[in-house]
């Protein structure tokens, strides 16, 4: 019995190394530092959509404390209660953060090879394809010259001045017919606005990753092509109210990490997005989950009243406190759903009776590929019209040269249905001169004529910049049980030799 006892002791301690092992590894993983897969100098994307970021990533906090700031002191600065906000000391502080650590700029062509780093989920473990900003399908990750999927540009670049346009942050993966049903619409609820969450039927909720996108070019790049119908968005009002409704997830959150090992900055919005309420002088939400659990409600500074009651594209400050009793609402509760900050249109008086003694010239603005502009006009401050000018210009519609898969020569738009390449005796197409792909099956890939613009410290070039190359074995083979298996037979090899030292089989 004494026997049959012993050995029992010995079979049970095996089974607590075995048990220790394993939960010891899981509590580990669930309760301390993000697992995180490097290739080269590049993290891979390790987070999973939908499910919600409660805390900050390792290099998140690493970021911050390297540049010596907190939200503490970010949230402290001033904001305003206004759509303009260029001129306040937390825009100036959040803008000099994120573009002082920008050491490498992205141009159009090196994207494509980097969104196996910051577009996949789960590091790869479960597939190495990348997922397609919208709807979620999986796509690429070869580049295939825009036949199945292309880049998105969430802030339209007919929208910008061009700085930030190639930005990676910004330009996103997603299949063709995505990007051709957002078009350049501004994001939004109303009918001639573009919803975010029509192309993955209900599966994935991107209005708030929409929303700190915006935020990060408008104040990185200080994008000021900001609301309304012309903008990218619709109000100052749905901004928020995105943001509200679809928190952080952790594959936002992973992205940045991905994002900040190519670029070398964040989006702040995505560690701290209770700073675009501040921002906007209004209340962080009570509830608000956020990675950084700073969302405790409450103001940071008395908000003013909202002078700019239209977005200006032209990028005139326009703060005249001329306006007439009852258009303001200075308020610090979250923005009412019905707010609008788009600008009329009206390019006649439809108020007879005023005398529209406070005006302003409103300059025209130029039309691009597909976006309507305006002739300058002369706006009214006490009846909110247009009183003489602002005629609609058409837009011009894209240029594109004889290149088979040419961008537009005016915007750089993709082509949405590339022409067919001919190729002539020498194997070479003779419109674009693209060299016919060999018979190995290799895949097609478009000219890199274009040079990576570099600020400061250029990285180290990846093993993966070709589009034909093998990429890294991701599988996502669970190592860690051979380990633990390895373990446990060790272990339980060393207690059964020692086992008849410390208690033998017999009894003398």
């Amino acid at each position: 019995m004494k026997i049959i006892t012993k050995r029992s002791v010995s079979i049970v301690l095996s089974l607590i190394l075995c048990f220790s092992v394993v939960f010891g590894a899981n509590l580990s993983a669930s309760a301390a530092t993000v697992d995180y897969v490097y290739a080269g100098k590049f993290i891979k994307n390790w987070g999973v959509r939908e499910q919600v970021a409660t805390f900050l990533s390792p290099n998140a906090e690493k970021f911050y404390k390297d540049n010596n700031t907190t939200y503490e002191k970010l949230s402290a600065l001033k904001g305003a209660a206004q759509n303009d906000v260029r001129s306040t000391a937390l825009y100036q502080e959040l803008n000099k953060l994120m573009k002082s650590n920008h050491t490498y700029v992205t141009s159009y062509n090196y994207t494509r090879d980097k969104y196996q780093y910051t577009d996949i989920q789960n590091s790869g473990k479960t597939s190495n394809r990348i997922s397609s900003f919208y709807s979620g399908k999986e796509i690429g990750p070869a580049w295939d010259s825009g036949s199945t999927w292309n880049r998105e540009h969430t802030w339209p670049n007919s929208k910008g001045d061009g700085d930030g346009e190639n930005d990676i942050m910004m330009l996103r993966p997603t299949a063709t017919s995505e990007n051709g049903s957002r078009s350049n619409k501004a994001y939004g609820k109303g009918g001639s606005y573009y919803n975010p969450n029509s192309e993955s039927g209900g599966k994935h909720d991107l209005r708030g990753d929409v929303a700190r996108i915006v935020l990060y070019q408008h104040v990185r790049w200080e994008q000021t092509k900001l609301f309304g119908t012309s903008g990218v968005i619709e109000s100052r009002a749905v901004l928020l109210e995105w943001m509200e409704a679809d928190p952080v997830d952790t594959w936002e959150l992973g992205r940045n990490d991905a994002v900040e090992s190519i670029t070398g900055t964040r989006n702040i919005f995505v560690d701290f997005p209770e700073l675009a309420f501040v921002l906007f002088g209004e209340q962080v939400p009570t509830d608000y989950q956020t990675p950084s659990g700073k969302a405790k409600g409450g103001t940071t500074q008395t908000p003013t009243p909202d002078n700019n009651q239209y977005n200006n594209n032209n990028n005139q400050n326009n703060t005249s406190s001329n306006t007439s009793s009852g258009n303001q609402n200075n308020t610090t509760s979250k923005p009412s759903n019905n707010q609008t900050t788009s600008k009329p249109t009206t390019s006649t008086p439809t108020n007879t009776s005023c005398k529209h003694t406070n005006t302003k010239s409103v300059a025209a603005e130029e039309a691009r590929c597909d976006s309507e502009g305006y002739t300058a006009g002369k706006y009214c401050n006490d009846c909110k019209t247009y009183i003489s000018g602002h005629k609609v210009v058409q837009a011009l519609g894209h240029t594109y040269t004889a290149d088979c898969d040419a961008d537009c020569d005016v915007c750089g738009a993709e082509r949405a249905t590339p022409t067919d390449h001919i190729y002539d005796d020498a194997n070479l197409c003779t419109l674009c001169g693209l060299e016919k792909e060999n018979t190995d099956n290799s895949e097609n890939t478009e000219s890199k004529d274009e040079s990576d613009t570099t600020i400061g410290v250029t990285p180290e070039e990846d093993n993966q910049s070709n589009d034909n190359e093998k990429l890294p074995d991701d599988s996502g083979f669970p190592w860690w049980i051979v380990i633990v298996a390895v373990v446990v037979v060790a272990g339980g090899t060393l207690l059964v030799i020692y086992r008849k030292k410390i208690w033998p089989d017999t009894i003398e």
